[in-house]
């Protein structure tokens, strides 16, 4: 169950630990940015524009992320328009929970609604995939590609990086806690992995406190797993990853 408050606005990460241990601790919350337009709308005060789940400092990543020259999204270029005009993103939290929230999310998202779909100002990139497990592991958007063999650990036929020898570089990911940091530290401590062992290593990273791992016990699909690797290799604003080259 979550405490539920009346979108309480957050001026800083001081200011975000004290309202979650006053709130019972969490760990974890659901969150809203707003635009600061003054607009009493969803339970508070500004245009919402994105909605999430997190824990710790995950409220200000994506400030973060629009600092990157290299970024782009409809989210990105929302916080961007914001600081352009000389204003602030306004964050909010909405509800407090013991277990990531979930539900609470998909109810937010829908009640506001995506501005890809035309329901509303939301710039959430995905539409929300439902409570999915294989082996206890959550698999929700990936359900899909383990349909078949019935297994989360089952690799994907569509891997392309499976006999590929790998390296960490060019490019550090910003975070060494976010997703593409835990990758490339597990790569650049072991030098010429294969993407299929690399699946293996990373089988043993705890990734629960990564929203998009949409874990609670740590335990991700190697399907998850697939689509960080791929993503760290292929896409031209990250290039975590790149073939190995012997020293």
């Amino acid at each position: 169950m979550g405490d539920f408050v009346n979108s309480r606005e957050i001026a800083d990460r001081a200011d975000l630990a004290q309202f979650i241990a006053a709130s019972g601790g969490g760990p974890h919350y659901v969150y809203v940015l707003r635009v600061p337009d003054g607009e009493p709308k969803h339970g508070g005060l500004g245009t919402p524009f994105y909605v999430g789940i997190g824990q710790g400092a995950r409220l200000f990543a994506h400030e973060e992320e629009a600092r990157d020259p290299l970024r782009y999204s409809a989210k990105v270029e929302t916080i961007r328009s914001i600081w352009a005009k000389g204003g602030e993103v306004v964050r909010t939290i909405d509800s407090v929970h013991i277990v990531e929230p979930w539900d609470r999310e998909e109810e937010l998202i829908n009640s506001i609604g995506r501005l890809a779909e035309g329901a509303g100002p939301l710039t959430n990139a995905q539409t929300y995939a439902r409570s999915v497990k294989l082996n206890g592991i959550e698999v929700r958007k990936y359900a899909a590609d383990h349909a078949e063999s019935g297994d989360a650990n089952a690799i994907p036929a569509k891997f392309k990086l499976r006999h590929t020898r790998l390296m960490a570089g060019p490019r550090e990911p910003l975070s060494r806690t976010s997703v593409f940091g835990k990758i490339y530290t597990v790569v650049e401590a072991n030098p010429g992995v294969t993407g299929e062992d690399l699946i293996g290593l990373l089988k043993a990273v705890d990734f629960s406190g990564n929203k998009s791992a949409y874990t609670q016990g740590g335990q991700v699909s190697s399907s998850w797993l697939v689509g960080y690797i791929e993503g760290g290799y292929f896409r031209g604003d990250r290039h975590h990853l790149q073939d190995y080259k012997a020293q």
